[in-house]
């Protein structure tokens, strides 16, 4: 990519990676993390950066250095057939099979799972 970004391609990247790096566990779980470790903060602390943001962060860097147009083409080095299965799979992974359940747990938890209704 050899052109210049604009202000708005920064500030839309740079939402798409605060959305990648800070989603609804990211917000919930440091606390309860810090309620649960105790004495042991340093190494929860550790484990949580390297798993929450470190992992994340390789991620971002080796589909950067990949320099693929498309999640297809990043996995075509592989085969076609591997390509199109790991794709589909992955969208289905993001969206409906773990994301969307995860965040309505989140939300019934943290919202309605003390009313006395439900």
């Amino acid at each position: 990519m050899k052109e210049k970004l604009s202000f708005k391609s920064y500030v839309l990247v740079g939402s798409l990676l605060f959305g990648l790096f800070f989603d609804a566990g990211n917000l919930i779980f440091p606390v309860q993390m810090g309620q649960l470790s105790g004495s042991n903060t340093l190494p929860s602390t550790i484990g949580f950066l390297i798993t929450g943001v470190g992992l994340p962060l390789l991620g971002v860097i080796s589909a950067a250095l990949a320099q693929s147009d498309s999640l297809y083409d990043l996995a075509q080095p592989v085969g076609r057939n591997y390509s199109i299965f790991f794709t589909c799979l992955l969208y289905l992974t993001i969206g409906s099979l773990f994301a969307i359940p995860r965040t309505a747990t989140v939300a019934f938890e943290v919202s309605l799972n003390d009313c006395s209704v439900f």
